[in-house]
Parts: C-alpha cells; sequence; structure tokens
C-alpha cells in the first residue's frame, strides 16, 4: 500500500525584501528578520487578523503590519506564502487610497463624442 504523502508547503522570502532589509536600521532589521525569519514565526505573527489588511482579494495579498512602522507584503496561493517587498505604512495608506479612488470611479456613459456628428 503506498501511502500519501501531503505536499510541502512552500515559504518564499523574494529578494527585494534582501534589499530593502539593507536600506533599514538595526533595530527595523531586527524586527522585520524575527517575523520572515522562516514559515513557523511568519505565521505566528500573521495569525494576529488585527495586524493583517487585504490589499488584493483576486491576488490574494496582504499587508502584515510590524510595530516600527512597516508593512510586510505578502502572497498566499494555496498553502504556499510569498514575501513580496516591505512597505512603509504611510506609503501603504497612500497606495491603498489610490486604488480604492480608481476602483470606484463611474465610468463615462457611451455616446456620442463632442464634436462628433
Amino acid at each position: 500500500m503506498a501511502i500519501a504523502k501531503k505536499p510541502r508547503r512552500r515559504y518564499h522570502v523574494d529578494g527585494r525584501v534582501t534589499i530593502g532589509l539593507d536600506a533599514l536600521d538595526d533595530r527595523q532589521k531586527k524586527a522585520v528578520g524575527e517575523v520572515i525569519i522562516d514559515r513557523d514565526h511568519f505565521l505566528a505573527h500573521a495569525a494576529d487578523r488585527r495586524k493583517v489588511e487585504t490589499i488584493s482579494k483576486r491576488g490574494s495579498v496582504y499587508a502584515l503590519s510590524v510595530p516600527i512602522g512597516l508593512n510586510i507584503i505578502y502572497k498566499v496561493s494555496g498553502g504556499d506564502i510569498e514575501v513580496l517587498d516591505l512597505m512603509g505604512k504611510e506609503t501603504l495608506r497612500k497606495y491603498g487610497a489610490k486604488n480604492k479612488a480608481a476602483r470606484n470611479k463611474t465610468p463615462k456613459p457611451a455616446g456620442k463624442m463632442k464634436g462628433s456628428v
């Protein structure tokens, strides 16, 4: 009898995050590093839903708030987690406000263009 193995859940930190870490001070690096060190630590922090904001439902992209004024941007696909980027909270607020405004714009009705016959 063959034993079925569960597929291994993938956890990946994108290279942009590593580059972003280089721009942080030691305190910030430590705070982010404690969260992204491995899948288990990441999941423990993301379990507090008050710290997680949905950025895109369609793409399953989320922002995990870190107390030092940063958000860890990540994507969930099936059981796989991909840490995509680091973003300041202010930047995320501006980005989110722009996206929300763009989604809420009502399209202009189709019809004759000004100057057409």
